[in-house]
């Protein structure tokens, strides 16, 4: 499957599936893919060392669009993509989790973005979630302060295309001279957890759009992929990973004045998961502790790839501030609105404009 010289058409799309023990999804996944409205793509599988069966099923197709990578050891997502990334041939790049089934025209629309607004950086599909009410399709998200994904802040065009921030590594599509321009796809440092909101850091410093096109639909099983990309890691550790990831593209991204300004948003958040890891497994106080001990530690690490982010802005801080929402919570009970409306004030008070201050 690794041979690609019997391919008759130039490769226009290389779509990279990253696989850990997925052999319940592979296969639906896998299939839908294959019977797209186009046919000129490659499928690039990274196998993070499955112990399922899951390779035994990868061979079993013999479509020579097909290409299996299997790794000795759990390279996560970050790592799994960036071995993904060396072998794309195509002109565009697809990330698409395997817990996914995706619809015929799914390809063919996300390439009509790059084709009719050629400023477009990233191209996300609609992604389906199970368990996720159809109130929340409505608009699109964006994320605040803490990294934490907030619904419902951008509306979508009658046409299903839109303008967004948030773009969500379970679809997402974006030219392969991009990423060469950068010089690297993720920092294998993350593994897993946010690498898509530092990739759409990295998009809109460059001043390129990220756009929905709601034509472009995924049906998400919803946490599977990341379920098993770090299964078998140790106790606390992916909450050590959601913390430290979060708060790391802050760092790496945005000035020391702007760090300042949110750091009572940090402070807060800090204290808040610490002692809700007492009573909550899925916060662990030990891992956030680890998380900004890990900041600290590699302060010079990050220094480091700060400057190398920050050499390639063409757009000021202020402008990607602009997508960002003020908001800490999601929904409309009392307890958010308020933690809301203050957290709105203060923005106001201190000169933070994000999109409630701006019209895009």
């Amino acid at each position: 499957m690794n041979d690609i010289s019997s391919l008759n058409k130039i490769i226009k799309v290389s779509i990279i599936i990253i696989n850990y023990n997925g052999s319940k999804f592979l296969c639906e996944c896998i299939d839908s893919v294959l019977n797209q409205s186009i046919d000129n793509f490659e499928i690039i599988i990274v196998d993070n060392a499955s112990t399922d069966n899951s390779l035994d099923l990868l061979n079993s197709y013999k479509d020579n669009r097909i290409r299996v990578f299997p790794q000795t050891v759990n390279l996560g997502f970050t790592g799994g993509n960036n071995t993904g990334y060396k072998y794309c041939s195509g002109k565009y790049i697809v990330l698409l989790n395997n817990d996914t089934v995706v619809e015929k025209t799914w390809l063919d629309n996300l390439v009509k973005i790059f084709e009719n607004y050629p400023e477009t950086g990233i191209v996300q599909s609609l992604v389906l979630t199970e368990g996720i009410p159809d109130k929340y399709y409505k608009k699109n998200g964006s994320i605040n302060f803490l990294g934490h994904n907030i619904m419902e802040i951008f509306d979508i065009e009658k046409n299903g295309v839109g303008e967004i921030f948030q773009a969500t590594g379970c679809s997402m599509m974006f030219e392969k001279k991009l990423i060469d321009s950068f010089g690297f796809l993720f920092l294998n440092e993350y593994f897993a957890y946010a690498e898509d909101t530092f990739l759409c850091f990295r998009v809109k410093f460059c001043g390129l759009g990220i756009i929905h096109n709601a034509k472009s639909v995924v049906y998400h099983k919803g946490g599977a992929t990341v379920k098993a990309v770090s299964s078998g890691l140790k106790s606390g550790l992916l909450a050590f990973y959601r913390e430290r990831n979060r708060i790391l593209n802050f760092l790496l991204f945005f000035s020391k004045g702007f760090i300042f300004k949110i750091s009572p948003y940090l402070i807060l958040n800090f204290f808040a998961k610490f002692i809700a890891g007492i009573f909550i497994k899925k916060y662990s106080s030990f891992s956030i502790i680890k998380a900004y001990l890990w900041i600290i530690k590699n302060k010079n690490l990050i220094k480091k790839n700060r400057k190398i982010l920050q050499e390639q802005y063409v757009k000021k801080e202020n402008y990607v501030i602009g997508y960002l929402t003020c908001k800490l919570f999601n929904g409309n009970n009392i307890f958010g609105k308020f933690f809301n409306g203050i957290s709105k004030i203060y923005c106001r008070i201190i000169g933070i404009r994000t999109v409630e201050f701006i019209k895009h």
